[in-house]
């Protein structure tokens, strides 16, 4: 049986964002709610582009930050498991986001 397809990751597109001293702040046009994002969450976000998994954006993380290859995943799981849930994120099948 083989490992299912890993997923990217992408800004959902109805969304209006602006970065603002370092923090994005994300608004929903649809509820009309502001989610502020801090120095890590702003980080990944810049880097979420529809062609990273969970996994790769973790490894960014280590790159750029002092945290362990465990705890960035885990929290970089999580924030992007927040963030779909308030439809700020959608997944992309990792097949589609690669081109032949």
């Amino acid at each position: 049986m083989s490992a299912p397809a890993p997923v990217f990751w992408q800004k959902n597109p109805a969304l209006a964002w602006r970065e603002i001293d370092g923090e994005t702040i994300i608004i929903s046009p649809n509820d009309s709610v502001m989610h502020e994002l801090n120095d890590t969450g702003s980080f990944l976000w810049k880097n979420i582009d529809g062609r990273k998994s969970a996994a790769e954006l973790a490894e960014l993380l280590v790159e750029n930050y002092e945290v362990t290859p465990d705890i960035a995943l885990s929290d970089t799981q999580a924030l992007l498991e927040e963030m779909a849930s308030r439809k700020l994120l959608v997944t992309v099948p990792a097949t589609l986001g690669v081109s032949p």
